[in-house]
């Protein structure tokens, strides 16, 4: 099939609404946290506030499966689309109010509406794929390009942004001491939420061209009945769904990708195994020993290879969604403004280049991803180790401190995003059940993550502040 150029925009401008606003966030974290009470702990508020908004592909799927034929993907992306421009305008007017609670003031309007769009962002897990299931394989390329992006692009706009540098004594008001003053970035906060607002309507805009036939008519796959005619009598339909679904699923921030219902119509076909449950499928796998029965979840892979990359993927979600993005402030501010934004927004081009890079290196086996996890907790031993001795963390007054550890977070959130790529890859090949156990055990893992260090940061002292010019 020919490619069309205006196709690949649309499915690269599409795929760009995908994770932006919550990456996004993240990369402007060194700035928030120098104007919100909650300071060096609201990371850790962000990291829980994005693992409850996985209500969002839960409300879908639960929808999805007893609605077919009125939730569709087409609605969905529609309904979650609108909440995200809202809830992205809305944040770059009201993400400095604060509201009195718990005998403190809290960040209240900036977590309701990060709460609103990291549920649209964790939604299109779950129904930007599916709906690129509806156009030529060809395209899917585009749109993991777009997908990258979304991570990539908020990246270059903070850059551009800057943090102003890093914090100056100054003699206060009072002539009895010093107080730290930073300068102001390039441009505002506002700004930057207003870009990402701009970015999200050009990928709404996107959207709607790609439900227009006029558009996108020559990009359309086969009609269900077309495929029933015409496809071997060896293919199964949900098999190819379900490898499509899985190819980005491991280069976001969130991962869940829970076994979706198809909806019910008349061209729809079974899969291989007779059974329209893949949840089913998934339980029943893990009970069968996977080596004489062809419908087991674990044929060509033992249990105990299985379980072992399931327990890998808890661990490293848990480290790297959950804990790591919420202590981030520790490590990194002792060193100064300019080193956080750096290692905030550098590491998060890490995770787009990874994805991009998995694509020309050979295929990951146990030994690999065993090795390159190892490596990954050695590093982020040091990590922590920066953050736990805060506020005197070591070489933190050296210009080599400062580039040690820009590069040490460079290199763990690449290492990290190394297994979880590789796990998925690995698991994919079970088929649907195989990713629904890898996106549940991602998300119970990122989870405890984020509730183990929201308490140790707001309950404990583990981890302390530093305060410059004191």
């Amino acid at each position: 099939m020919q490619r069309l150029l205006h196709i690949d925009i649309l499915s690269v401008l599409f795929g760009l609404g995908t994770w932006l606003c919550v990456n996004g966030l993240w990369v402007e974290l060194p700035l928030l946290v120098q104007k919100l009470p909650e300071g060096w702990n609201l990371p850790s508020y962000l990291s829980v506030v994005v693992q409850l908004a996985n209500v969002g592909p839960l409300l879908y799927t639960m929808l999805n499966t007893y609605f077919p034929r009125q939730v569709t993907d087409k609605r969905a992306i529609y309904f979650i689309m609108s909440i995200g421009l809202a809830a992205t305008i809305l944040l770059g007017l009201f993400w400095e109010k604060t509201t009195f609670v718990a005998n403190s003031n809290h960040s209240t309007a900036l977590l309701v509406l990060v709460f609103f769009l990291a549920s649209v962002d964790c939604s299109s897990r779950v129904t930007y794929l599916p709906f690129m299931a509806k156009f030529n394989e060809i395209y899917l390329t585009s749109y993991f390009i777009g997908e990258g992006l979304s991570g990539f692009l908020p990246s270059i706009i903070a850059l551009a942004q800057g943090v102003g540098g890093n914090p100056e004594c100054r003699n206060n008001s009072f002539g009895n001491g010093t107080d730290a003053f930073t300068p102001d970035p390039r441009f505002s906060v506002d700004i930057f939420f207003y870009m990402l607002f701009v970015f999200t309507l050009i990928s709404a805009v996107a959207f709607y061209c790609m439900n227009l036939d006029k558009v996108m008519s020559r990009a359309f796959v086969l009609s269900d009945t077309e495929v029933e005619t015409k496809r071997p009598p060896t293919q199964g339909h949900n098999g190819d769904r379900s490898s499509i679904s899985s190819s980005g699923s491991s280069c976001s921030r969130s991962i869940f990708e829970p076994p979706r219902t198809e909806p019910t119509g008349e061209g729809d076909l079974p899969d291989n195994n007779n059974d329209g449950n893949p949840t089913g499928r998934a339980i029943l796998g893990l009970l069968d020993d996977g080596r004489n029965d062809e419908s087991s979840l674990l044929v060509g892979m033992s249990k105990e290879l299985f379980f072992y990359l399931l327990a890998m993927q808890a661990l490293i979600c848990m480290l790297s969604n959950g804990i790591f993005p919420s202590i981030q402030s520790y490590s990194c501010l002792p060193y100064g403004n300019v080193a956080y934004h750096l290692a905030v927004t550098l590491s998060n081009m890490a995770n787009p280049a990874v994805c991009m890079l998995a694509f020309f290196i050979p295929p990951p086996n146990k030994s690999s991803i065993t090795a390159t996890a190892v490596l990954s907790l050695l590093i982020s031993g040091y990590v922590m180790a920066t953050a736990v001795l805060s506020p005197s963390p070591p070489l933190a007054q050296e210009p080599g401190g400062e580039v040690l550890l820009i590069f040490s977070w460079i290199l763990l959130v690449a290492l990290f995003t190394y297994v979880r790529v590789s796990i998925a890859t690995m698991l994919r090949t079970r088929g649907q059940a195989g990713l629904f156990w890898c996106g549940a055990i991602t998300q119970f893992g990122s989870t405890i993550g984020a509730i183990i260090a929201f308490v140790v940061v707001n309950y404990t002292n583990v981890f302390k502040p530093y305060y410059p010019c004191t």
